[in-house]
């Protein structure tokens, strides 16, 4: 009588391998889903700390900062300079959803670290290219008015960063102005063409819906909460571009 060897048989080596093959299949979704999960626990947990050291700024100030101080100065100094010393991490300022092609700015206080990712709502807030910036008392509506929230930068068709970094901007022109002919960030070579693609936006710093679809927003009396951006470019949400989120008075008309 023949004995069996010890180990295992070849069809049993392939059920071994096909069973492994289907938990894979199975889990890797569930993991990849729970690191997106985090990320975007991070990305609220940043969004908060920033709009909450907005806040004090503004306590210390009785305005809002300027998107960015003159091209003149050296170094430039940007919102998320402005705001640092509340939150000392410089960390905050680094969407760990986005490419690195966006984190394309300086601190001023260290020139060897960048930041990115993040943008401002600078036409309606602070835009040193006039220079303006809203006293606390002018946003009528804070908890309805956008501060910060995940910006694309403006993209050119190619998929590369004309600028607009650390800004977004509104669906319209607003009357308040950009500071440049578009009435968004780029003008020029820094745009897409506005053709559908990477450059759909035109000059527009447009805010980034990466986590799975949703765009982290961050509001002017400090709270934070996920938005489509078809809803943030639709306030009153009849289906028509308007400013409502944006303009310090939650008001569709108003631009």
């Amino acid at each position: 009588m023949k004995r069996r060897t010890n180990g295992f048989t070849l069809i049993e080596l392939l059920v071994v391998i096909a069973i492994i093959a289907i938990l894979a299949a199975i889990l890797f979704p569930v993991f990849a889903r729970a690191k997106d999960a985090a990320k975007k626990t991070t990305c609220v947990s940043n969004s908060k700390q920033m709009v909450m050291a907005l806040m004090m700024y503004i306590g210390d100030y009785s305005g809002y900062p300027m998107h960015s101080s003159p091209s003149s100065t050296n170094p430039r100094t940007r919102w998320p300079d402005y705001i640092y010393p509340y939150v000392n991490n410089e960390a905050l300022f680094l969407d760990p959803v986005a490419n690195q092609d966006i984190f394309g700015k300086r601190w001023a206080h260290n020139q060897n670290r960048f930041y990115g990712g993040y943008g401002y709502n600078y036409q309606y807030l602070g835009n040193s290219r006039f220079p303006w910036a809203a006293t606390e008392s002018e946003i009528a509506s804070p908890s309805e008015t956008i501060a910060i929230a995940d910006t694309n930068g403006v993209r050119r068709d190619d998929n590369s960063v004309g600028g607009g970094q650390y800004a977004i901007d509104p669906p319209l022109t607003s009357s308040r102005g950009s500071g440049k002919p578009s009435g968004y960030y780029g003008d020029g070579g820094e745009c897409g063409s506005g053709k559908p693609g990477y450059g759909v936006w035109g000059c527009r710093a447009a805010p980034a819906e990466r986590h799975l679809n949703w765009v982290i927003v961050g509001f002017c009396d400090g709270h934070v909460k996920n938005m489509r951006l078809g809803q943030m470019d639709d306030f009153d949400g009849d289906g028509n571009l308007d400013n409502g989120w944006w303009n310090g008075r939650a008001d569709a008309g108003t631009r």
